[in-house]
């Protein structure tokens, strides 16, 4: 039995490895990738795994780990500072969308619970596909993009409420569904309770203890434990898993710890969410593609006529232009990841047939994999629509909006010792922003834990300065006193790509030669600088004239530099 599994599972990650890396180079999204995986060595097709059911309880962690990272993201202050336009906006459109779908679902025949399901995995857009070519386009700051995100962001926080509702309504029939789901909101907010207060008075003196442990295998097995635990609270109340990983990751998230977090669980979380989409590859039943594919095309294509369409008004309604509206509208015609997780939880509860379960899905996928093309060119194929319309003005007129370039504005500070802590005193005094990062506790123990401009991580680790948006930074000045630190850190931040000035301090003579051919700009060697300013001041004690004394220092320190 143990090798079976073995061998199976084995099947899985080899399948998903080759997979992912052939179609990266046609720039298909990752989770198309581990569907079409999961659907050739499924049942269906080469058969390699027998019985998807095995993986189901291991990949549902998948999901888990995917709302704890959003919930990091969805700090609680956060989502009280989000305006009124992104709830209300967004709220419209996922409650328009859904009674579209549920209606037109119902009518097909599905059940009430069937349809909600349904409804809600299509009314939901792609966060990481949008997200994704937004940045690439550098269009996250346009007019479209901001409004795109914002709905994103209202989509992911309702999908949140659907994935704890798939268990409510697979409910046993002994009860109706609106008291089913009356005790289990109950026991939802008594849940949200007990756990915001956790998140609220024992995690942070928690993760202070683990931090000062300064062992990565203690932080990273503290948080597992940690997402465990809220999960298995909320499922022994009968109620998601995924319910718990994401209050404790809204908790999380508004500590200095989230980064690190953050930065820690990623890959477990993307392998563990990579199986949970193989296996719902793996329930698709091909003979479906081969004998509907004119039918599956047809129905994404309507997918993304409807939805795109509903978006477009809704977002004019307001008073939005034209133009920009149906950016919107293209941008998130497409079905989404949360949709995909809806839908299998939906299979794996039995909410959902199979085959009917299965037919959705690849409508989604179909739609998904259109929407790259669609998110690229939304502005030439708005243009062309609304110009064939009659909207030539609008175009011109909204056409230079497009492209705004990102805001570099803040400076990343690595080390927030005594000379962190000088020169962000500075950069505040001439109000530059900056996020200093440490790992060192005692160096964070003296600044509250609200400051956000301070978080805990390993300065070195690309991921973490990926979260604190190194890509818009003006420089990154590296202050701690371990050579090897700022040799992996300048090493990690050129071999990404990122061009922005790198100042380095350094402690020790000679040291400053390797760190500029690793990319350093600027190099301060702390001893040279100590020695040459008490030289300066013994100069000028002894009578030397102020020009000899710089003309002086100033040759000294270009020797010293180039020995």
């Amino acid at each position: 039995m143990e090798q079976h599994f073995f061998e199976q599972l084995l099947a899985i990650l080899t399948a998903s490895l080759v997979a992912t890396v052939l179609l990266q180079r046609v720039r298909l999204p990752n989770i198309i990738s581990y569907l079409l995986a999961g659907c050739v060595i499924g049942p269906h097709v080469m058969g390699w795994v027998d019985a998807p059911s095995d993986f189901a309880f291991l990949a549902e962690f998948g999901v888990v780990f995917l709302l704890f990272a959003l919930g990091l993201e969805f700090s609680l202050s956060r989502l009280l500072s989000l305006s009124f336009s992104v709830f209300g906006l967004g709220s419209i459109q996922v409650a328009v969308c859904m009674a579209v779908f549920a209606g037109s679902v119902w009518l097909w025949g599905s059940s009430i619970a069937a349809s909600i399901i349904i409804a809600g995995a299509l009314a939901l857009s792609s966060t990481a596909i949008v997200t994704k070519e937004l940045g690439t386009l550098n269009q996250t700051h346009s007019r479209h993009g901001q409004l795109s995100i914002g709905i994103l962001l209202f989509q992911d926080l309702a999908a949140v409420l659907l994935l704890i509702m798939v268990p409510i309504l697979a409910g046993d029939n002994s009860t109706s569904m609106w008291t089913t789901m009356a005790w289990a909101v109950a026991k939802g907010v008594l849940l949200i309770i007990i756990l915001l207060s956790v998140g609220k008075w024992l995690l942070p003196p928690l993760y202070r203890e683990v931090a000062s442990a300064r062992s990565e295998e203690v932080f990273v097995l503290s948080t597992l434990v940690i997402v465990l635990l809220a999960s298995w609270l909320t499922h022994s109340f009968h109620l998601s898993m995924a319910l718990g990983s994401f209050v404790i990751g809204m908790m999380l998230g508004e500590s200095r710890y989230r980064h690190q977090i953050n930065s820690d669980i990623r890959v477990l979380k993307d392998i563990l969410l990579g199986l949970f989409f193989v296996t719902i590859g793996m329930k698709i039943q091909i003979e479906l593609l081969i004998e509907y594919w004119p039918r599956l095309i047809l129905f994404a294509s309507l997918l993304i006529l409807i939805k795109a369409t509903l978006i477009f008004i809704l977002v004019k309604i307001p008073g939005e232009d034209k133009f920009i509206s149906l950016q919107t509208g293209l941008n998130l015609a497409q079905a989404g990841e949360f949709g995909l997780a809806l839908l299998a939880l939906g299979i794996i509860y039995g909410v959902l047939p199979e085959d009917q379960a299965s037919f959705i899905i690849l409508v989604a996928i179909f739609s998904m994999a259109a929407s790259p093309f669609l998110v690229r060119h939304s502005d030439m194929i708005s243009r062309r629509l609304l110009g064939f319309f009659g909207e030539n003005k609008a175009v011109k007129a909204n056409t230079a909006q497009q492209n705004i370039p990102m805001e570099r504005n803040h400076v990343i500070i690595g080390g927030f010792g005594r000379v962190g802590k000088t020169i962000a005193r500075l950069l505040a005094a001439n109000n530059i922003n900056y996020i200093a990062i440490d790992n060192n506790v005692e160096h964070l123990r003296q600044v509250q834990d609200t400051d956000d401009k301070i978080v805990y991580g390993d300065c070195s680790n690309i991921e973490l300065l990926r979260s604190c948006d190194i890509d818009k930074a003006r420089m990154a000045i590296l202050t701690f006193r371990s050579m090897r630190k700022a040799r992996n850190t300048i090493e990690h931040i050129r071999a990404n790509g990122f061009t922005l000035p790198i100042i380095v301090r350094c402690s020790e003579q000679g040291d400053f030669a390797e760190l500029v051919s690793l990319g350093a700009d600027h190099v301060v060697p702390e001893m040279l600088e100590a020695s040459l300013i008490i030289g300066s001041q013994v100069l000028a004690l002894l009578d030397v004239s102020e020009g000899d004394i710089t003309q002086q220092i100033q040759n000294e320190r270009s020797r010293q530099l180039n020995d």
